[in-house]
């Protein structure tokens, strides 16, 4: 007697939605607007331990007019809207 396997996927996704609150003295090459829904791609803690976050198709390192290399932007300039968690799991199942 054949068995027919078959498999289902589910796939996590881990998204975090912030809005600008602050665009005001932005180093240069900065583009975030005040009031712009933005998708994080990455947060961590820099350096001087300040939450740092990684905006979606936002401009995210360039230099300050002192000369100073920055990435990324102060998680201290966006109100944090949702988080989306999507979990990827894979079942195995066997058909009689």
């Amino acid at each position: 007697m054949d068995m027919l396997k078959k498999s289902i996927t589910i796939i996590q996704i881990d998204m975090k939605v912030v809005v600008c609150i602050n665009d005001k003295n932005l180093p240069l090459g900065a583009n975030v607007v005040e009031g712009k829904e933005y998708e994080v791609e990455q947060e961590y803690l820099n350096a001087l331990d300040q939450r740092v976050y990684i905006i979606k198709g936002a401009v995210n390192e360039g230099t300050t007019k002192w000369g100073m290399r920055w990435i990324g932007y102060d998680a201290m300039r966006f109100s944090t809207q949702d988080s989306v968690e999507i979990e990827e799991k894979e079942y195995m199942f066997a058909l009689n």
